[in-house]
């Protein structure tokens, strides 16, 4: 991004998921509904709080944890980035229904034994629906991917990167575009993964559960970190 245009700043651009942020940071500590707001009254006496106790640096810090959810809850996007050499749009987005079938039942069966383990009711256990959908499609993505081994992980990079090293006007300016598309969408799907997260973290009875709930969220950005030092291996074959 090299326009310099004031929408182009990841400040500007993820404030919004920062905001959101804190008020489900709030929500889970102080709502009356929320699994962990007993727990969290014991150790502070939110309760306490007036108008006048809430200053500017506790608004600030409040926007940093905001901040810090919102990095947290963006870990999908990370995944999906990292993956989208599996994504061939000319061949249709359509499987098999086999597949289809599959990926339902597994995710039925599975999702029944987390709540089970993790002691939720029937209303938390919706609640909690969208995120392990979100964790359990990413692990259902890397499966895959283990499973048929794509070769053109490297070739896809190094082609991409060749492309964008052309001195080309029209192909910088389509660059770009789709640049300017993806970062906006990545702000907006943020968003929706914060929900996803919230929700769950809301859901939590105990602090054990909102600890593994927040585990399972990150564990599918695991692999992430060695196909980036694959690609350092092979920088020598570019």
């Amino acid at each position: 991004m090299s326009s310099g245009n004031w929408w182009e700043f990841y400040f500007i651009r993820y404030f919004i998921g920062s905001v959101l942020g804190a008020l489900i940071i709030l929500a889970i500590a102080l709502h009356p509904d929320s699994g962990v707001s007993s727990v969290i009254s014991e150790y502070t006496n939110f309760k306490a709080l007036e108008v006048k106790d809430i200053t500017a640096p506790f608004l600030l810090s409040l926007l940093f944890l905001g901040a810090a959810f919102c990095y947290i809850a963006s870990a999908p996007v990370l995944v999906l980035h990292s993956l989208r050499y599996r994504f061939r749009f000319e061949r249709g987005l359509g499987s098999p229904i086999w597949f289809k079938v599959f990926f339902v039942l597994s995710f039925i069966a599975v999702y029944y034994a987390i709540c089970i383990s993790l002691d939720f009711d029937l209303l938390m256990g919706i609640m909690a629906i969208p995120a392990f959908l979100v964790i359990y499609g990413q692990c259902f993505l890397f499966l895959i991917t283990y499973l048929n081994p794509n070769t053109k992980f490297f070739d896809y990079y190094q082609q991409l990167a060749k492309n964008r090293a052309k001195d080309n006007a029209a192909r910088k300016e389509f660059v770009e575009s789709y640049r300017h598309l993806r970062e906006h969408g990545n702000a907006f799907l943020i968003l929706l993964c914060e929900a996803a997260l919230g929700l769950a973290l809301f859901s939590c009875s105990s602090v054990n559960a909102l600890v593994i709930v927040g585990l399972f969220w990150l564990i599918p950005t695991l692999p992430v970190w060695f196909m980036a030092t694959y690609l350092e291996s092979r920088v020598k074959d570019v």
